[in-house]
C-alpha cells in the first residue's frame, strides 16, 4: 500500500516534472540572456540563437518585400495606365521601357538626318558665299580700273577742252583782229 500513492501526488509529481521542464529550459533563457549581455553574442546551435536567426530573417525578408513593393509603387507612378496589380505594372512598365526606346532611337534618327541637312546646307551657303566674295572683289577692282580710266579720260577731256577753248579763244581774238 506504500508504494500506491494518491491521485493529486501523481499528479503534482507530473506538474514538477514539467515545472522542472519548464524550469530548465527557463534557465537555459536566462543563461543564453546573461551569456548575451556578457558577450553580446548566442550560444551557437542554443534556442535562443535559431530564434534570433528566424527573427533576423523576417525582418530581412520582409525589408526586401518592402523594398521591392516601394520599388513597384514608384514604377507604378511613373508608368501611364499601370493597375493596382505588380504582375502588369511590371509588364506595362516593360513596354513603356520599349516604347521609350523606341522613340530615342527614331529621334536620334531623325536628329542624324536633320544635322546631315544642315551640314549640307551650310556647305552650300558656304561655296555660294566664297562664290560672292569672289564677285564682289572682282566687281571692285573693275570699280577701281574704271575710275582710274574715268579720271584718265576726264584728264584728256579737261585738256582736250582746255585746247579747246585756248583755240577758241585764239581764233576768236583773230576774228576780232
Amino acid at each position: 500500500m506504500a508504494s500506491q500513492q494518491p491521485a493529486f501526488a501523481v499528479h503534482h509529481q507530473q506538474s514538477n516534472a514539467h515545472s522542472n521542464d519548464q524550469q530548465s529550459a527557463a534557465d537555459r533563457q536566462q543563461n543564453a540572456a546573461s551569456h548575451r549581455e556578457s558577450s553580446n553574442k548566442l550560444i551557437v546551435g542554443s534556442e535562443e540563437w535559431h530564434r534570433q536567426r528566424r527573427e533576423n530573417h523576417k525582418q530581412v525578408e520582409r525589408r526586401r518585400r518592402e523594398t521591392i513593393n516601394d520599388g513597384i509603387n514608384e514604377i507604378a507612378k511613373m508608368v501611364p495606365g499601370s493597375e493596382k496589380n505588380k504582375g502588369s505594372i511590371l509588364q506595362r512598365a516593360a513596354q513603356y521601357i520599349q516604347q521609350l526606346k523606341d522613340n530615342e532611337a527614331a529621334t536620334i534618327e531623325k536628329w542624324t538626318l536633320e544635322k546631315l541637312l544642315t551640314d549640307q546646307a551650310i556647305n552650300e551657303l558656304s561655296q555660294q558665299v566664297e562664290v560672292l566674295k569672289n564677285e564682289v572683289e572682282r566687281l571692285r577692282q573693275d570699280n577701281e580700273r574704271m575710275k582710274r580710266q574715268l579720271g584718265e579720260d576726264n584728264d584728256e577731256h579737261t585738256k582736250k577742252k582746255a585746247k579747246t577753248d585756248h583755240s577758241d579763244k585764239d581764233e576768236h581774238k583773230s576774228q576780232k583782229d
